[in-house]
């Protein structure tokens, strides 16, 4: 737990000027604020400490790329939850408040997967996050999810849209099993 918390001081003190507004963002009880937040909040995470090759700092701490990897993901999901908390008095009191808790946490564990896979691999994160926005956004506007011609079955999928919670959050735990392993085998850095 020390080394957790030891993580946790170092984010928050590097981070925290950059953070902020994000943070202050993703308190509001809507689902489109807090995937605005967690979006800028994920591009200023450990990727662009392993884009500025500040990564061996971190192992300094001394912390494995397994620890830093599981961490990151942890941090930015106490972040979520707890604006999650901080906004719920000013939601609306159903089930639908809980359902945007869940589809938040879905999206951050897919795009901050997609982003530490592309950091691993030598890509950019802002571009990289911004290409798969892009992507996401273009495939999940195209057709419906009813078996027709126009049927598009990534919409099902889409970690934006997320016409499915189950299927979303099942992709989700594909890219963040595919980003550990080239996260923790490739090194991170080039």
């Amino acid at each position: 737990m020390k080394e957790f918390e030891a993580y946790m001081k170092k984010q928050l003190l590097e981070k925290f000027p950059s953070m902020v507004f994000f943070f202050v963002v993703m308190m509001i009880p809507n689902y489109g604020a807090k995937v605005f937040g967690t979006f800028f909040l994920i591009l200023f995470s450990v990727a662009s400490d392993v884009r500025q090759k500040r990564l061996d700092l971190l192992l300094y701490l001394p912390l494995t790329r397994k620890q830093i990897f599981w961490f990151e993901y942890a941090f930015l999901s106490l972040m979520l939850g707890i604006t999650f908390f901080v906004g719920l008095p000013f939601a609306e009191k159903n089930v639908g408040v809980w359902l945007t808790l869940l589809k938040s946490l879905v999206f951050l564990w897919a795009y901050l997967s997609i982003v530490l896979s592309a950091v691993s691999v030598g890509f950019d994160p802002f571009g990289a996050a911004f290409l798969f926005l892009l992507f996401d956004i273009v495939m999940g506007s195209i057709g419906s999810t009813r078996l027709s011609v126009s049927f598009n079955p990534y919409k099902f999928i889409s970690p934006l849209r997320q016409e499915s919670v189950l299927a979303s959050a099942a992709f989700a735990a594909v890219l963040t099993y595919a980003s550990y392993r080239l996260f923790t085998t490739r090194s991170g850095e080039r």
